[in-house]
């Protein structure tokens, strides 16, 4: 399969997100399959996802203050959360959220004082429109996570969350861009760095 750019790849990717089909049932699968990699884990880093094109994370965490529009999911994990915060100069925060407030771009974000780096954070699940074959992530182009994610120790703490039918994206990876750890479908769990 021959490359394409990253912008082609987000146009396509964003176009068959749109319409993926049992897409519920397969974000259940993706986080029955994440569930036992939380375990043990006490501060993780989460994401508030962008329903149409991001999996939906929210179901397994304990006491979500954010709306979820999905099915039940049988387990909840009560570990600390904590969400990202966008600052001045294309930088993130993550805070543990009393409540939350929508950002510029439309996205939930917290609203709290308790803040977690990600070098003391158990996990990091990384938001991601996909992944290409060597688990180099494919964001929506802002640079947010490869930027503070940008050491190995910390990319082996980073997991992403995607569709089998959407992966891998044959994109090329730049210098900069995000490696994860692990990158978790419906059907398996690939490793990057183990």
């Amino acid at each position: 399969m021959n490359p394409i750019s990253k912008k082609d790849a987000r146009e396509i990717l964003k176009k068959n997100l749109l319409s993926l089909p049992e897409r519920e049932d397969h974000e259940a699968a993706i986080l029955k399959r994440l569930f036992p990699l939380l375990q043990g884990k006490s501060k993780i880093i989460t994401y508030s996802p962008d329903l149409s094109l991001e999996v939906d994370v929210l179901p397994i965490i304990e006491s979500s203050p954010l709306p979820r529009p999905t099915g039940f999911i049988e387990a909840r994990h009560s570990a600390k959360w904590y969400f990202p915060r966008m600052e001045d100069g294309k930088v993130l925060k993550f805070i543990r959220p009393f409540s939350f407030e929508k950002n510029a771009i439309g996205l939930f974000q917290p609203v709290g004082d308790e803040e977690i780096s990600v070098e003391d954070a158990d996990l990091i699940l990384v938001p991601a429109l996909g992944f290409n074959e060597r688990g180099y992530r494919l964001g929506r182009g802002g640079g947010y996570y490869d930027r503070i994610l940008n050491v190995e120790s910390l990319q082996k703490k980073a997991i992403g969350l995607s569709f089998s039918k959407l992966f891998p994206v044959p994109f090329l990876e730049e210098s900069h861009d995000l490696k994860i750890g692990k990158m978790i479908t419906e059907t398996q769990i690939h490793s990057f760095l183990d």
